[in-house]
């Protein structure tokens, strides 16, 4: 009945705005032969879905429309992607009919572009920074309703601010018993949100500047203090009662030659200006550094080298309603706090074909509430001191169109060592991991459709 709805909807506008509307149906399926790194277990999974998929373009507006119904076989549990990059699910349900689990997937951006002046409005993802993974915003939580806006003052200077919906996982309890009877109980969750703005300045050529700060807040839909988008968020969140979340950031891009740039990101969580010099502080700190060549070898080709590292404190609070998560997924970095990875990636086009070959070495350590107590009153624990996972992926791809339009063809060969994987990082639950090496075979077809995947090559917009 959803799909229908969805299909009602599109018919719709294209009545309204019949020579720019474009209407696909979308299609994919992706086999794993032993689970890739969505999974600690060796075990086949299978991942499949249908839905549509649209495109609507006027003079100074366009809407961009994406549904699926996604069905799951295999070994799938709650915490699928848990140690991956792949994109999280808001929620997986075991099917009522089938042997399978099922999710649905829904993505939908409006924007308006006035002279420079870009409104948005909808449910979708943001990417912030210029690494292949982001610090601050990235696609790793699920997507999440929200409204911004872009203004380009001049060639030097942008700014960008939005203001998101959240979900906290922590049930409402004053709520949730108008939605219990004999026969069915539903959990609302506590209102968690995020409201966030960044300046990108280019004084050359040579140079990108970006400075961002954000909020996380709680326990109120909305705060009119936060949806004023030209109020800096740190003195507002003091001046309020310093109940909330504050993170700031800076990108820095520095463009070597045409075809060569290198990248650095600091992310900075807990500012607590006084105590900046000293060995115990709140200032507690993310890290990224990055190389990007084009042509390199071949013509049409991209090479990526990049290190992250985060800290045993950042994207936690001392009150866990205003973690920088979304449905308990990181909204920054995709492994999380106390983590850092190693990347390689390198891909080249041959007309329609992609050869890609990926690298990533993962580390992620303990993380629980008790660790968050420990950190706010300066009692922390050495860096892994307590014990850590470790994910090491090596991945060979090849992608292809078919002899049918928009159908295109995939297959993947995966290497995937895991090293005390399957501990739980927030229960102190440090014995129970298990090594185990596999080699995983994926294919995958596609049609009108593109996975995200944790070598993604699609450029993401901010």
């Amino acid at each position: 009945m959803r799909l229908l709805s969805y299909i009602f909807l599109i018919l719709a506008i294209d009545k309204l705005f019949a020579n720019n509307v474009i209407v696909k149906p979308s299609i994919f399926t992706i086999y794993s032969s032993s689970g890739k790194d969505w999974m600690y277990q060796e075990k086949t999974i299978n991942i499949f879905g249908f839905g549509i998929s649209s495109y609507v373009n006027s003079k100074n507006w366009k809407l961009t429309f994406d549904y699926l119904q996604i069905g799951l076989l295999g070994n799938v549990s709650q915490d699928l992607f848990n140690f991956s990059p792949q994109q999280s699910f808001a929620y997986i349900d075991q099917s009522k009919d089938t042997d399978g689990f099922w999710t649905e997937q829904i993505e939908t951006k409006f924007s308006y572009d006035y002279n420079n002046f870009v409104i948005e409005l909808g449910k979708f993802n943001r990417h912030w920074g210029d690494g292949n993974r982001s610090l601050y915003i990235s696609d790793k939580a699920p997507s999440y309703p929200q409204i911004g806006f872009k203004y380009k003052l001049n060639q030097k200077l942008s700014y960008f601010y939005f203001h998101g919906f959240l979900n906290s996982n922590i049930p409402d309890s004053s709520r949730s018993s108008y939605y219990k009877n004999n026969f069915s109980q539903r959990s609302i969750s506590i209102p968690r949100n995020i409201a966030a703005h960044r300046i990108k300045w280019k004084p050359n050529d040579k140079f990108v500047f970006s400075f961002n700060e954000s909020v996380i807040y709680a326990t109120r839909n909305l705060d009119i203090y936060y949806i004023i988008p030209i109020l800096p968020f740190y003195p507002i969140e003091n001046y309020i009662g310093d109940t909330d979340n504050i993170q700031m950031g800076i990108d820095i891009l520095f463009n070597i030659a045409e075809f060569q740039k290198i990248y650095a990101s600091f992310f900075m969580d807990e500012f607590t200006p006084e105590w900046l010099f000293k060995s115990k502080n709140h200032n507690w700190f993310g890290w990224q550094y990055g190389y990007l060549a084009k042509d390199l070898i071949f013509k049409n080709s991209e090479l990526r080298i990049e290190y992250n590292w985060t800290d045993q404190r950042i994207y936690m609070h001392k009150y866990d309603i205003n973690d920088f998560y979304n449905h308990s997924h990181p909204l920054g970095f995709w492994a999380g706090p106390h983590a850092q990875e190693i990347l390689f990636n390198y891909f080249t086009n041959f007309r329609d074909r992609v050869i890609k070959f990926h690298f990533s070495k993962t580390k992620r350590g303990l993380n629980t509430r008790e660790m968050v107590e420990d950190n706010y009153k300066d009692m922390q624990l050495k860096r892994y001191e307590e014990g850590y996972e470790e994910r090491t992926l090596v991945s060979i791809g090849f992608k292809t169109p078919s002899i049918i339009k928009e159908l295109q063809c995939s297959i993947d060969l995966n290497y995937v060592n895991f090293k005390n994987a399957g501990f739980s990082i927030n229960n102190n639950q440090i014995l129970n991991g298990i090594d185990i090496e596999k080699i995983s075979i994926d294919f995958g077809l596609f049609y009108n459709f593109s996975i995200r995947n944790n070598y993604n090559l699609d450029t993401i917009a901010e």
